[in-house]
């Protein structure tokens, strides 16, 4: 699947760079430098605000109502600040037999999660909890952790624009776009309390180093913008499709919205 996606990607961007040897002289490049935020949203993790930069480069064909826009760009996506813990220890069946038992929660549905010998309990809005009468508590623990993801962004968009009034123009682009990670930072605290004593661990890593976390990435983005002489206004939105991790299968993982400023030369 992803090897196919692969071959489309590439047989568009040639159909592109053919059509823009192939078209007449009149056709004009021009170059927008431009800069803002984005905020991304993958899935089952909260929202987390980033940074966008980078460069359009935009070809115009004959009367200009057609253009093929590229470029590249340095992208921020992240995953908000989340959180889990549990504790695990002893619980006493019917028959006076005692278990391993876990008691698990995580912060971003507020949901608890308890198994004991193999049977599951669960606690969501609405329900109620049941646990063993008689447990043994050994060690309690807590992770709160963070992830930022650093991505060079090459889209190929079709561009069409249109003026719509005295030195102001309006554009709307959609394309496929390719990214490679180029490095982030997943921030984490550990906390684990037990008879033993107390375990702290405050990291931040690559989250691209010693993991299966994919640095290939692609999707679809939709561009709408505003050019008010040179200046030009651009909210932009990208549908992240390619795996997060090697044995995930391609979906739509993420979303992003970005705002950004530019100038044309």
């Amino acid at each position: 699947m992803r090897e196919m996606m692969m071959r489309k990607i590439t047989s568009c961007v040639m159909l592109m760079m053919m059509l823009m040897c192939v078209t007449e002289v009149s056709a004009q490049w021009s170059v927008t430098p431009e800069a803002g935020m984005n905020v991304t949203k993958y899935k089952d993790s909260p929202a987390a605000v980033g940074f966008k930069a980078g460069a359009a480069v935009s070809y115009t064909f004959g009367s200009g109502l057609f253009s093929l826009q590229s470029g590249l760009y340095y992208v921020q996506r992240g995953a908000g600040k989340s959180s889990y813990g549990g504790a695990v220890g002893k619980a006493k069946d019917k028959d006076g037999n005692w278990n391993d038992c876990y008691l698990s929660f995580a912060s971003r549905n507020s949901d608890i999660i308890w198994q004991m010998d193999g049977y599951y309990g669960f606690y969501g809005q609405g329900g109620s909890l049941s646990l063993p009468t008689d447990m043994r508590i050994e060690r309690i623990y807590v992770n709160e952790g963070s992830t930022r993801r650093d991505y060079l962004q090459l889209p190929v968009l079709a561009r069409f624009n249109w003026k719509i009034g005295d030195d102001i123009k309006m554009h709307v682009a959609v394309g496929p776009y390719l990214a490679y990670g180029i490095g982030g930072k997943y921030k984490s605290k550990f906390l684990e309390v037990s008879e033993k004593g107390t375990w702290h661990v405050d990291e931040s890593v690559n989250p691209f180093k010693n993991s299966s976390l994919q640095r290939f990435d692609w999707g679809v983005a939709l561009n709408v913008g505003v050019e008010v002489k040179r200046f030009s206004f651009n909210v932009a939105y990208d549908m992240g499709l390619g795996k997060q991790y090697e044995y995930e299968n391609v979906a739509l993982n993420y979303h992003t919205v970005s705002f950004t400023v530019g100038y044309r030369f």
